[in-house]
């Protein structure tokens, strides 16, 4: 501060002076005067006071800059569960500290380094020798939106607002939410990340509730890339049916049944089918096999029963009557 200072003053006593010294030479000059000087620029001391009192003026427009570089009504985005950081530059503050609040709920959150936030989400970051005041907030949650006020106790004191915006990012599979696919075809699912600030640290893929982003699959393979996966199965066989469940970080996630047709069925319904055959029915579907069915047969079955109903009427007609 010291050394800044005495850099200005030689600056002012070098340039501003003699700027000084002509103007009130030249106001002074008449036809008949002699060459006048102004007095209150005459002592070294008095040139240091007038120094230091234009540099106190800088340091407080220095203070200001960061209004007019667009630090004021900064829009900063976060995620449920991210972190948000707002940054107050303060630019030769000296001693000074810097007060954060909540200004939509007027809550006071810290003060220099101390928290008064109730929570312990929130935190005040500030390394010595830097111009940068750090508000932080870990596991952000949707309550969290609004207006915060970095506050600067200068005097006048001075204030930046910032504009938290927080979003519930999702996952969103394309397509419907079950697929119905032959045995044997190329099954392909996307992945897309939405309202998500920046994109997810990873992007993980759930078959039957078991991971298989890893696990080594030579007809199975899953490609990320920014906020978007792809699961990729070649070859469809009977096992790949179930659920697929895809789960970014920090989103919902999203899900999609597959359905593999085999033998013109979904795999699904020929298990069910097949553990039926060895359930109570099949007895009764095997009786139903020993059954005639065929049309040629129904003319041996009419002439059965006839036979039978003409013999039950002959045996009645034939008893003798007990008297």
């Amino acid at each position: 501060m010291f050394i800044a200072t005495e850099w200005f003053c030689s600056l002012f006593a070098a340039f501003v002076l003699p700027a000084g010294i002509a103007k009130a030479t030249t106001e002074s000059i008449t036809p008949t005067a002699e060459l006048k000087v102004d007095p209150s620029l005459a002592t070294r001391q008095e040139i240091y006071e007038a120094a230091e009192d234009i540099w106190a003026r800088v340091q407080a427009l220095n203070t200001l800059a960061p209004e007019f570089q667009g630090q004021n009504n900064t829009e900063v985005a976060a995620q449920v569960g991210g972190e948000a950081t707002f940054s107050c530059y303060t630019y030769h503050l000296s001693d000074e500290m810097v007060t954060w609040l909540k200004r939509d709920d007027d809550y006071l959150l810290t003060v220099g380094r101390q928290v008064y936030a109730a929570e312990e989400r929130f935190s005040a970051v500030h390394s010595d020798h830097t111009e940068a005041w750090e508000l932080w907030v870990k596991d952000v949650q949707l309550s969290d939106a609004g207006q915060y006020e970095c506050q600067l106790t200068t005097h006048p004191p001075v204030s930046f607002f910032f504009i938290l915006s927080v979003t519930q990012a999702e996952a969103v599979v394309k397509g419907p939410s079950e697929v119905h696919i032959e045995e044997g075809s190329h099954l392909a699912l996307e992945c897309q990340v939405v309202n998500a600030p920046v994109p997810p640290v990873y992007i993980f893929w759930y078959h039957n509730n078991t991971m298989v982003n890893y696990v080594p699959h030579q007809s199975l393979q899953v490609d990320h890339l920014n906020y978007t996966s792809n699961l990729v199965v070649e070859r469809v066989g009977p096992h790949h049916a179930g659920t697929y469940t895809c789960e970014p970080h920090l989103a919902l996630p999203a899900n999609v049944t597959v359905h593999v047709v085999t033998d013109k069925r979904p795999a699904a319904m020929q298990q069910d089918r097949n553990k039926s055959e060895d359930g109570p029915s099949s007895a009764a579907s095997k009786a139903s096999s020993l059954l005639p069915v065929s049309a040629s047969n129904l003319p041996v079955v009419f002439t059965c029963i006839l036979l039978l109903t003409c013999c039950i009427h002959t045996k009645g007609d034939t008893q003798t009557p007990v008297g």
